[in-house]
């Protein structure tokens, strides 16, 4: 059964911006955007950091009016926003008290309702944990407690920034999940491109150029936009006409490398995920499973990255 926790009916606009500047501070960090977030939208937002990632969203949900042009929201649209600070909540609450301050239940898609404890469950909250006061959370309970309250107040647009910071790997799960049976439009910035990947089928990027790009392609096009920005905004040292035969040799080596590398771990982030289903029911497997899964998308990120500066390398060594 899928949960559908967009309870509030969208209309046919979401969001809409026309030839909007948009500013943190005093830095430009969009100029003339045209831009339409539409119902049901899955879209997974990029970009270098500073960029304007954050202030976009903020200016989304008018916390930062723009400068010029116009944005408008749906009559229709209940946001929630997961943001990267956690809210201050009263230390002395227990964890179900502090989810019951916003709602007893929520409801679901399918007539049905799930309660407040329910819901606890489902994100990593189990029936002892319910009562432990706010006070003695770690970080990443906090960030769950946050996300809860949330959801517990049945939003039809969410606004997620960085949600995966400090999740352990059953929580991510069981966010994917969620996430995965959510009805209404979800916008979600992260650095976790396995996450995105898997909560998403759309993505935008901002370069740091005041703009804001459709990505058709995905990140892999965004890795190659951004590989492209950082030769183009560089400033290489003047070298002479004659190349370096051998160091283009070797980065070429390392790219081959790491390109291999990670078409292997694509494979085994596909045997891992399809081997899911057969473990279903052996909880320890199956977590077992999860934190492999999770390493493999880490090393998966970081051979990327290390993919990504060696082609910018090998551009400047070219050029």
């Amino acid at each position: 059964e899928l949960l559908n926790f967009a309870a509030n009916r969208l209309g046919n606009t979401v969001f809409e911006i026309h030839q909007a500047t948009i500013k943190a501070g005093d830095k430009l960090i969009l100029d003339d955007l045209y831009w339409n977030v539409g119902p049901g939208d899955r879209i997974g937002i990029v970009g270098v950091n500073g960029a304007g990632k954050t202030t976009l969203i903020r200016a989304l949900l008018n916390q930062i009016a723009p400068t010029a042009g116009k944005i408008t929201t749906g009559v229709t649209v209940k946001p929630a926003f997961l943001s990267q600070h956690l809210e201050e909540l009263d230390p002395t609450w227990r964890v179900l008290e502090a989810v019951e301050k916003v709602a007893n239940q929520v409801q679901l898609g399918n007539g049905k309702e799930l309660s407040a404890s329910q819901l606890c469950e489902r994100l990593g909250f189990n029936t002892d944990s319910q009562w432990t006061p706010v006070g003695d959370l770690s970080g990443g309970e906090r960030r769950r407690l946050q996300l809860t309250r949330l959801l517990m107040d049945s939003p039809n647009v969410l606004l997620l920034d960085e949600p995966t910071n400090d999740f352990d790997v059953e929580t991510l799960t069981a966010l994917e999940d969620l996430l995965d049976s959510f009805g209404g439009t979800l916008l979600v910035i992260s650095h976790d491109r396995y996450f995105l990947e898997r909560v998403c089928d759309r993505f935008v990027g901002l370069l740091g150029d005041n703009k804001l790009r459709d990505l058709p392609g995905g990140i892999e096009e965004y890795l190659k936009l951004r590989a492209q920005s950082q030769i183009s905004n560089g400033t290489p040292a003047a070298k002479s006409k004659s190349s370096n035969i051998v160091e283009i040799r070797e980065v070429k080596k390392e790219i081959a490398k790491y390109e291999r590398t990670i078409s292997k771990l694509d494979l085994e982030i596909a045997e891992l995920e399809s081997a899911q289903e057969d473990l279903a029911f052996d909880h320890e497997k199956l977590a077992k499973n999860m934190e492999e899964l999770a390493q493999r998308a880490t090393l998966k990120s970081e051979a990327e990255e290390l993919w990504l500066q060696a082609i910018s390398k090998l551009e400047e060594l070219e050029n």
